[in-house]
C-alpha cells in the first residue's frame, strides 16, 4: 500500500467543496477521511505493507506534461484559495460540475505522486501495489476536469509502467462511473494500452450522442440497473480474461462507490464483491497496480478495502 503524502498540504483544507449532479449542487464528499478509512481496512490485513509516496517532483511534472495540456495545467496552477468554477476545463459538451482551489490542486498533485510511486514499486518487482490516493482521477482528461477529478492518477501509473518497460498494460476501471478522462488519455497512448470499464447506465459524463466505447482498444460494459453480484463478477472475469491475453501488467481503477449506501451511488454491493474482485485479479498471475477512484460511504470503506485485500492476498490467518 502506497500512502499519499499530506505534509505538503498541512494546514490546508483539501476537502472537495461541492459537486453538481444534474440540476442539483451537492456538498462535496471527497476528503482525507476517505483515505483514513481505506487505510484502516487495508492495514487490518497481515499481508499489507505501508510505504510512503516517494516519486520526486521532476517525475510528477514530467508525467503531468505528458498527460495534460499546458493550458489545463496552467489553469490549475493559477487557482487561488477560493473555490472557483473554471468553464474552460469542463468536459467537452458538458457544463462544469466542480470548482477548483489551490488546496485541491495540491492534493491532486500528491495523488499523482502516489500513483507514480505505486507504479515504481511494481517496476521494482512487487507483485501488487495499491495507491491510496485522492482526489480520484479517472474523469480528468487531456484538457478537462470533472467529478472530483483534476489530474488523472491511473493514466500516470500507466505512463510510468510503459516508460519502465512493463507493457502492454491492461486497464480495468471498476468505478460506478464511466472513465471519460482515462478513455481519452488511453486513446492517445497507442496500441500497448487497452481499457475495459464496467459502469452504470445511463452515462451522464460524456456529451449527448457519444457512442461507447470511444476507441478501438476499449470495452465499455454498462449495467442498466444495479447488477446481481454474481453477474457483475462474471463480467469482471470476462474483462480480466481478455486483458490478460496480451498484458504484461494491469492497472485497476478501483471505486467503492458501488457499495451499499454510497451518497453518489445506486448499487448495493457488500464487501464480498470486493473480495471476489481481489480473487479474480490474483488469478490472472499478473502484476497489478490498484489506483483508488471513488467511494464515499465512509462506513463501508474499511470493510470493503479489507475484503479486497483478503481476496487478493488470501484470508488473514486465524
Amino acid at each position: 500500500m502506497v500512502e499519499q503524502r499530506t505534509r505538503i498540504s498541512e494546514g490546508l483544507d483539501t476537502s472537495s467543496v461541492w459537486i453538481r449532479e444534474g440540476d442539483d449542487r451537492l456538498a462535496g464528499q471527497d476528503s482525507d477521511a476517505r483515505l483514513a478509512e481505506l487505510r484502516i481496512g487495508l492495514r487490518r490485513h497481515f499481508g499489507v505493507r505501508c510505504v510512503d509516496a516517494v516519486a520526486d517532483d521532476a517525475a510528477v511534472e514530467r508525467t503531468l506534461a505528458a498527460l495534460h495540456g499546458p493550458a489545463h495545467l496552467a489553469a490549475l496552477d493559477a487557482a487561488g484559495e477560493e473555490a472557483t468554477v473554471m468553464p474552460q476545463l469542463a468536459p467537452p459538451g458538458l457544463e462544469p460540475d466542480i470548482p477548483v482551489n489551490a488546496a485541491l490542486v495540491a492534493a491532486a498533485r500528491e495523488a499523482v505522486r502516489t500513483a507514480l510511486s505505486a507504479a515504481d514499486r511494481l517496476l521494482a518487482g512487487d507483485r501488487y501495489t495499491y495507491a491510496v490516493c485522492r482526489p480520484p482521477g479517472h474523469h480528468a482528461g487531456p484538457h478537462f476536469i470533472g467529478g472530483y477529478c483534476y489530474l488523472n492518477n491511473a493514466a500516470a501509473a500507466i505512463e510510468a509502467l510503459r516508460a519502465g518497460g512493463l507493457a502492454p498494460v491492461g486497464v480495468l476501471d471498476l468505478d460506478l462511473h464511466y472513465p471519460n478522462g482515462t478513455s481519452e488519455l488511453v486513446e492517445r497512448m497507442g496500441a500497448d494500452v487497452t481499457l475495459h470499464s464496467l459502469h452504470a447506465a445511463p452515462v451522464t459524463n460524456v456529451a449527448a450522442g457519444t457512442e461507447l466505447p470511444r476507441a478501438p482498444r476499449e470495452r465499455a460494459h454498462a449495467f442498466s440497473a444495479a447488477p446481481d453480484p454474481v453477474a457483475y463478477l462474471a463480467e469482471v472475469e470476462t474483462s480480466l480474461t481478455e486483458l490478460a491475453v496480451d498484458s504484461a501488467a494491469l492497472v485497476v481503477s478501483l471505486g467503492y462507490d458501488t457499495a451499499e449506501g454510497d451518497p453518489h451511488g445506486s448499487w448495493h454491493f457488500g464487501p464480498e464483491v470486493f473480495a471476489g474482485i481481489g480473487r479474480l485479479l490474483a488469478a490472472t498471475e499478473l502484476p497489478v497496480c490498484i489506483v483508488q477512484e471513488g467511494g464515499y460511504a465512509l462506513g463501508a470503506l474499511a470493510p470493503c478495502s479489507h475484503a479486497f485485500a483478503s481476496g487478493l492476498l488470501g484470508e488473514d490467518p486465524v
